[in-house]
Parts: C-alpha cells; sequence; structure tokens
C-alpha cells in the first residue's frame, strides 16, 4: 500500500508529518515555561487576571461605600431624633388635654336597715367620692364636711325595705341624686359645685 504524502511537504508521510507537529508544539510550550520562568511578572500582567482582580476590589469597595452611607445615614437619623424638641403644652388645643377630676373622698358608711323603727339585721355599707368642679372648693367642703356627713347618713337611715326592692341600680342611681343635691346646699354660691357623686362601695346586706 502507497504511503500517504503530505501536501506542502514533499517525500514526508503523514507519521512523520504528525511527529514533526508534535516536537514544534513542545518546544513552543518549553520556550514559553522558560520565558514565564525568567520574567515572573508577565504572569501577573496577564490580561484575565487582572480583569478579574479589577472586578473583585470594586465589588469591595462598593460594598464598604454602602454599609458606611448606611451607618452614616442612621447616626444622623438617631441624632435627629435626639434632639427633636417637645411639644409646648401650651400650644396644644384645650379639648386635647385631659384634666384630672377633682375628688374629694368621703369616709365609708355604715348603715343598718331597719323595718318599723327595729333592725332586721341587714345594713347598708357605702363609701361615697365627691367630684368637684374645681380644685378650690376643697377647702369649702372642708369647713362643712361634718355638715354633709350627717346629711348623707340621715338620708341613708331614712331608707325603708321597699326602696331596696326597686332593684340596685335604680336604688343606687336614686341615692346618688339624694347625696348630691344635699351636699351643693351647703356651699356658697359662687365657688364652685359637686358635679356628680361615684361609688366605690355600695353594699346591701341580703336578708
Amino acid at each position: 500500500m502507497a504511503e500517504q504524502r503530505v501536501g506542502g511537504l514533499p517525500d514526508l508521510n503523514l507519521r512523520e508529518a504528525e511527529e514533526i507537529e508534535r516536537l514544534l508544539k513542545e518546544e513552543e510550550e518549553r520556550a514559553i515555561q522558560e520565558d514565564l520562568l525568567i520574567h515572573p511578572l508577565k504572569r501577573l500582567l496577564d490580561p484575565k487576571l487582572l480583569l478579574g482582580i479589577s472586578a473583585a476590589v470594586f465589588l469591595v469597595w462598593a460594598a464598604s461605600w454602602a454599609v458606611l452611607s448606611f451607618m452614616e445615614q442612621g447616626g444622623e437619623a438617631l441624632q435627629m431624633e435626639a434632639v427633636k424638641p417637645q411639644p409646648d403644652e401650651s400650644l396644644i388645643p384645650a379639648y386635647v388635654q385631659v384634666q384630672k377630676p377633682n375628688i374629694y373622698p368621703l369616709k365609708p358608711f355604715f348603715v343598718p336597715i331597719r323595718v318599723k323603727n327595729r333592725e332586721t339585721g341587714r345594713f347598708l355599707h357605702v363609701t361615697a367620692h365627691l367630684v368637684l368642679s374645681n380644685r378650690r372648693l376643697h377647702k369649702d367642703i372642708d369647713k362643712v364636711q361634718p355638715l354633709i356627713r350627717q346629711s348623707v347618713y340621715s338620708l341613708l337611715s331614712r331608707k325603708k325595705a321597699k326602696d331596696f326592692e326597686k332593684g340596685r341600680v335604680t336604688f343606687e342611681e336614686k341615692v346618688k341624686r339624694e347625696i348630691l343635691t344635699a351636699s351643693n346646699s351647703f356651699l356658697l354660691s359662687g365657688t364652685g359645685t359637686i358635679i356628680n357623686i361615684v361609688f366605690t362601695e355600695f353594699v346591701i346586706s341580703p336578708s
């Protein structure tokens, strides 16, 4: 069988041509390795390597800048919150301001319940507080407090058994109105009024 001849390479068969090409590649690779050993910086100056390093440096810089900007904005926000002026209470509308009620407490009342002037063994235990229209009224009530207590005790002791049969809520509201009217009768006109009665205890013992 005739050996194949390689075009452009006279008198060389295919196997000889492949061997020559292999030897040329090995020689070229050896020259490149020797060149890198003599000049090691050439490896560092490889364009692909430089491009990768540049991209990594840029990403690190961008992340650092974002973190520092966030911390700076957070610090400014905290500083502005710390120096935020408090609203002047004098500028708040009157209807917004919550007024504390002016309360004058009375000592508890313990009144026996009687039927035809006979004790039944039942009792009425009431603790009432007077709600005043103004704080200055405390001094006026201090002066007439004994009269107020005597009047409240009298109206409670006059209650009859049938009064308790109307239901506690109805009976309690009736007593509240009577105490309010009786207490205001002892106050001087123009100084203020008792505007409400609050019960913290209102106990009717069972029969």
